[in-house]
């Protein structure tokens, strides 16, 4: 059984959630550049993240102390080689895309419309049917979709490993573009200057090779040609919601071109899920549906919360002692081939269990001082996360799999190996062209 957590009094609680939605608020507000400083979220951020510091369970609080601490060794070693080091990254490091994360979790409040009480499909076309609704669906929703369909295709609401397995390669594959992703806002930030609707791009074309790579995993590895595969009963009317957003956040990338990429996203769910959820629900319950999500569903963010906010403390720490003297780099420019041998080590880290923040916040800061490409870097980032967190046995959707469904996060993995490996050959292959398209040098410059 898992262990209760210690609860956080009512009073924190709520002062908790109200802090966390001003934080949403003044983050997109401060990414229109007509609002208050980004560092106002930040401080309402720190003050959620200390009253909910006790509701958080025993491995998390410790990952965060050793992020913190090592940024705090990092500022002490900066200051000893004579450097002056901003405090000011606390604040602002990873604010936006904290403002962003809760902003996205209204998204959970549309109402999927019901697959009907069509019988399930069967076969290698319901296979392929279910890997494009999970990652359209995912894309947008996250998580809640995965849950929405393992339920449904599931026998006894159970999913079997090879629907487990396609479920989650198509989720994570919608890393490599989705906005509404926390790993698209993750490496905006930690590649600054890259363009939002050049790295949608790149990764959606890439995403449609890994959702083919993984189907055909599938369909081999059952020996019949997935003719046994029970997938999920996929109908348009899913597809309206996640059409809007889109349609908003390019929009508006269009129309502001000044707004920060992520305060575009940020305004854009709040505004579709406020009218959508009034709408269908009329004003006092759609009203109490957004207080209730305010008051209870965003304080439950506390372990991204506190791991965003200790990771801010370790890239500010990192990037003081680059700064201050600089760490030694095996190459004196990144190109597409540094980009895949980078990209080779974080999937690894990434198997071994260290989760993709903390891989992506180092190589940020290592890699710094060579200027690199920010949209390659970026695509490297969400090509880590999609590729890496099907291979790792510790990262939250299979993690989120084992708690609900019994499943076992280590199986899930090792299923992932052979598939792990075309992705990353086919990554490697689409850094090269990306690469080309951006104009970086193809053969390694070593240092």
């Amino acid at each position: 059984m898992t262990p209760e957590l210690p609860a956080t009094s009512p009073r924190r609680h709520t002062l908790a959630a109200v802090l966390l939605f001003a934080m949403t608020v003044l983050a997109a507000l401060a990414g229109t550049g007509h609002g208050p400083p980004v560092w106002t979220a930040g401080v309402a951020a720190w003050g959620a993240g200390a009253l909910l510091w006790p509701q958080l369970a025993r491995p998390q609080k410790r990952q965060a102390l050793l992020l913190a601490g090592a940024g705090l060794v990092a500022f002490g070693v900066a200051l000893a080689r004579g450097g002056r080091p901003s405090l000011m990254g606390l604040l602002t490091q990873n604010t936006a895309l904290l403002g962003m994360l809760a902003a996205v979790s209204f998204l959970r409040l549309l109402r999927t419309p019901e697959a009907g009480s069509d019988g399930l499909p069967r076969g290698r076309g319901a296979l392929w049917r279910t890997l494009g609704a999970v990652h359209v669906l995912g894309a947008v929703i996250n998580l809640s979709a995965v849950f929405i369909m393992a339920d449904r295709i599931g026998p006894d609401g159970k999913p079997r490993r090879d629907q487990a397995a396609a479920l989650v390669r198509a989720f994570l594959a919608a890393a490599l573009w989705s906005p509404f992703f926390a790993a698209t806002a993750v490496a905006l930030t930690y590649a600054p200057g890259a363009s939002p609707l050049g790295l949608a791009a790149a990764g959606l074309a890439l995403a449609v090779v890994l959702l083919t790579l993984a189907g055909r995993d599938i369909a081999r590895a059952s020996g019949n040609g997935a003719a046994d595969f029970v997938g999920y009963p996929m109908h348009t009317s899913a597809l309206k919601v996640p059409a809007v957003l889109a349609a908003l956040v390019a929009a508006g990338h269009w129309l502001v071109p000044d707004w920060a990429a992520l305060a575009v996203i940020s305004l854009a769910s709040l505004a579709v899920v406020g009218v959508t959820v009034l709408a269908q629900r009329g004003p006092r319950d759609g009203g109490h549906a957004l207080f209730c999500h305010v008051r209870d569903r965003l304080p439950g963010m506390s372990g991204e919360l506190v791991l965003f906010l200790s990771a801010a403390v370790f890239a500010s720490g990192l990037r003081a002692v680059i700064d201050s003297g600089g760490l030694w780099l095996p190459f004196s420019a990144f190109g597409a081939t540094e980009a895949a041998l980078v990209l080779a080590v974080m999937i690894l880290l990434a198997a071994l269990g260290i989760h993709a923040v903390i891989t992506i916040a180092m190589a940020s800061a290592w890699l710094a001082p060579l200027h690199p490409e920010p949209t390659l870097l970026a695509l490297v980032f969400v090509q880590s996360w999609a590729i890496g967190l099907a291979a790792g046995p510790m990262s939250g959707i299979h993690l989120a799999l084992q708690g609900r469904y019994g499943l076992s996060p280590g199986q899930l993995a090792r299923g992932n190996v052979r598939y792990c490996l075309q992705a990353y050959a086919a990554a490697v292959v689409w850094l090269a062209v990306v690469g080309s398209v951006l104009g970086v040098k193809l053969l390694p410059t070593w240092g």
